[in-house]
């Protein structure tokens, strides 16, 4: 995974952390162990084009621009958590990825052509993400010209995510991968690491 930075203790627990480069500089990202999630590294134009897809969720940011996404109301708020840094990465958007139907109203009569009637009718199959959360933080790094970015989604959605987004030469992987046990010793430099961290921020007692 070309943007996994790391693995880092931060307040509230254990991490893998990202670096994400942009036209503003590197940006990092978090995500913490969880049996049920995945992360999958997108390519930045592919994911757009899946979240596009007419069954797609928040459709009207989507078919924003980079030129518009910089007006909505919580842009500002994802500025400020990006510009925390390596100090405090900001978690990782949470989509899920599926294949459904559109469904299209047709105007049918009964048998004697008596009573008009709107019936359901099932149309094409498309690919749908939908967002959980994150979409500002997303908007933003589209705005800030990344390239890639890691999104994070259940198991089960990995695959046809990484298959219809997933950046080239990548593959998705679990965040029990990502996060293994660590051995005595890995935790020791884990938190020796956060301490360091704490102290260059905040100086010495």
């Amino acid at each position: 995974m070309k943007t996994l930075y790391g693995i880092a203790r931060h307040t509230g627990g254990r991490y893998a952390v990202f670096k994400v480069p942009t036209n503003l500089g590197d940006v990092f990202m978090k995500i913490a162990r969880d049996e049920s999630t995945a992360v999958v590294e997108v390519d930045a134009e592919r994911f757009l084009d899946l979240w596009r897809g007419p069954l797609s969720s928040h459709c009207e940011v989507a078919h924003g621009t980079v030129d518009t996404w910089p007006s909505d109301y919580k842009f500002a708020d994802a500025e400020e958590g990006f510009s925390e840094g390596e100090w405090n990465p900001v978690p990782l958007a949470l989509v899920s990825c599926a294949t459904g139907h559109e469904y299209n109203l047709v105007e049918s009569r009964s048998l004697f052509g008596l009573r008009k009637r709107l019936q359901s009718v099932q149309g094409k199959q498309h690919d749908q993400l939908s967002f959980t959360n994150g979409v500002t933080r997303t908007i933003w790094l589209l705005t800030a010209g990344a390239k890639a970015f890691p999104v994070s989604c259940h198991v089960d959605d990995a695959p046809l995510l990484q298959e219809r987004a997933g950046a080239n030469d990548t593959r998705f992987m679990t965040t029990a991968e990502l996060l293994p046990d660590p051995t005595r010793e890995q935790a020791l430099a884990e938190l020796m690491a956060l301490n360091e961290r704490t102290e260059a921020k905040y100086g010495r007692d």
